[in-house]
Formats: C-alpha cells, structure tokens, sequence
C-alpha cells in the first residue's frame, strides 16, 4: 500500500518533536477526542474498545490512517511488531521506520503530490487465539540452496517469537486518484483512479498488533494503467 511511496521519504529528516511520538503518544484530536476513541465509543470494538474485535476494527485501523495519520496509527502496533509487505518485500520491525513508511499518508487532501486514497474493508474474519506462537519450518525443503531458502523465507519468519491471543484477516479496496504521472515505474497515471484488492492478516496482543502481512494485487493496477494485459480466462466457457 503506502510503501509504494517509500522512496519519497528517503531524505525525509524526523525531527527531535516528530521522535516524541514514540515516547509520548499522539495529540492528534477528533472533536476533542484521539480518532480511535472517537470511533469506538458508539462501538466499544475498535483498537481501545473491549471484547472481540470485528468488523469495526478493521475500520478503525483504516479510519486512523486519515484521520489520525502516523502520529496515531502508529500506537496500534505493539512495541514489539513486524510489519509486512509482500508485495513490496518490505519488512519493518522498528517504530522509526513503521512511521517514516506512514507519513506519506498524512497530507490526504486533493492537491496532495502522492494522490488522493480511499481504503475500504470488504470482508473480516477473526477470532481469539488463546496464546498463539507461530511455528516455523524444521527442515530447508528440497531444490533449494541455504541462501536461496533464506532469500524467500526470512522476512516471514520474523517476529515469529511473538505472542498473540488474537487474529484477523481483512479483505479491502484500494481507490487511488493519481496526481502524480508516475506510479510504482508506470507512466501516465495523473488523473487517472485506480482500484486494487489487497488482504491484510494481523496478529494481536492486548488489542496491538504485534504482526502484519500485507499482500495486494499489482498487476490489476497495471492492467488499469494499459501496463499489461488482462487474464485470459481460459477456463471459462465461451
């Protein structure tokens, strides 16, 4: 998602204020209240809500990225957390950096360079978890070299120590008007809005998330932009 606009962010300087953020929290308000609390107190099911989270969750996550923007979205995950892209093969296991990759997300408004986006959660599922770990593979499989086995496998086996007693997996839409003319290497996007499916899995502790994969469908932007071709549904009848 929002990592398509890392490079943005490389010579961005987190001043000593911006740094705050990991120790003090966010001021960000909605109508005197953080956005988290304003969404969850009609719902009681969002990040700082009670009981099994839902559907309303995973809004409340999407909802913060908005109107809350890194200073808030940042506290819901964990001290310890991995954050994961897969589509970008980007892993981040430190607030710095989770935040540097959230900031682009901060200016939302129509004249913003990186465009204008729209996240919508189709589907949640979920559910407790007791007191999770995952559990990783024994034995390098077959075919492969050790460097080739630690290439493809590493970034999912990190955070693996972490504990959880929650999970859910999100189904969403992302809606993107481009306002600048190039996007992931594509030319000719300004103007143009894009839809894309992505899922999202998250691992809770106490209602943070202590580890995210995130995967989404490049090629249907792609297709969208003229890149490439649309499948052939050779399965189909005609």
């Amino acid at each position: 998602m929002h990592l398509a606009y890392l490079d943005h962010m490389k010579n961005v300087d987190l001043s000593a204020s911006r740094r705050q953020f990991l120790k003090t929290g966010a001021a960000v308000t909605v109508g005197g209240l953080v956005p988290s609390m304003a969404f969850s107190a009609s719902t009681g099911k969002g990040f700082k809500g009670s009981g099994r989270m839902d559907m309303s969750t995973g809004e409340d996550w999407i909802d913060t990225f908005f109107t809350g923007g890194a200073d808030e979205i940042i506290h819901y995950y964990a001290d310890t957390f991995c954050f994961e892209d897969l589509t970008f093969f980007q892993t981040i296991s430190n607030k710095e950096d989770l935040y540097r990759a959230f900031v682009p997300f901060n200016n939302a408004g129509p004249d913003s360079p990186l465009g204008v986006h729209q996240f919508d959660i189709i589907r949640y599922d979920g559910g407790k978890a007791g007191d999770r770990k995952g559990i990783a593979r024994k034995a390098m499989p077959e075919g492969y070299t050790a460097d080739e086995w630690k290439t493809w496998s590493q970034d999912s086996l990190v955070g693996i120590e972490n504990d959880y007693d929650e999970w859910a997996h999100m189904a969403w839409v992302w809606r993107a008007t481009h306002n600048m003319d190039e996007f992931l290497g594509l030319k000719g996007c300004k103007g143009k809005t894009t839809h894309v499916r992505g899922t999202t899995f998250h691992c809770y502790k106490n209602r943070k998330i202590v580890r995210e994969f995130t995967q989404w469908n490049f090629r249907e932007v792609a297709i969208q932009l003229g890149a490439f071709p649309p499948p052939d549904r050779f399965w189909l009848k005609k």
